[in-house]
């Protein structure tokens, strides 16, 4: 999947990525969030930073991870000038300077915005198997929504999910917004005799 979406030009993933954020940005649990944590993206993921600046502008307080590498865990803060406080930090993915840390309640978290390598329609998520995500997810209360950016490419019929993994509600690629939480719903309910 990674050589998949390495494979896809720079234009292409911009081209994607615009299409995502006008999806992103007129989507209801998006514009009725007040507090929303948004990934910092590597240069083949679906690029963040336009969506981080429109939401700035439109009032949200918005907040990026800062990673805890001994703990092994995501610390969110408070993001107000992404030009100023962001920094390459491990992986090469940006983050807060220190200096530019300011922890961001959990409890003020309305929307999380979640990267991944591949997805399927059920939510389930395939990371980078550091485990991160999935350890912050669980740390969220369940009136969270937990939003995944991808492209249609890594969008795949079934991935395997184990008891730790966290699932999203919802996915929103170039052509499509699925929601995943009816679908992992509808899939118990037509189990059930």
């Amino acid at each position: 999947m990674l050589k998949r979406r390495r494979l896809e030009s720079s234009e292409e993933i911009e081209r994607k990525s615009y299409r995502i954020r006008e999806k992103l940005l007129t989507f209801d649990l998006f514009l009725k969030g007040r507090g929303i944590l948004f990934y910092l993206a590597l240069e083949d993921e679906v690029q963040t930073r336009s969506m981080i600046e429109a939401a700035l502008g439109m009032g949200k307080r918005i907040s990026v991870p800062l990673i805890d590498e001994e703990e092994r865990e995501i610390l969110p803060s408070i993001l107000k000038d992404p030009d100023k406080e962001l920094t390459p930090g491990p992986w090469g993915i940006l983050e807060p300077k220190r200096k530019f840390y300011h922890p961001q309640p959990l409890e003020e978290i309305d929307l999380v915005i979640v990267p991944g390598v591949a997805f399927d329609e059920a939510g389930n998520r395939l990371g980078f198997g550091r485990g991160f995500y999935d350890k912050f997810l669980r740390r969220l209360p369940e009136r969270i929504s937990f939003v995944a950016l991808a492209f249609e490419l890594q969008v795949v019929k079934s991935l395997p999910s184990r008891s730790h993994d966290v699932a999203v509600d919802y996915i929103i690629t170039e052509k499509r917004i699925i929601k995943c939480k009816e679908r992992r719903r509808r899939r118990c309910t037509s189990k059930d005799p």
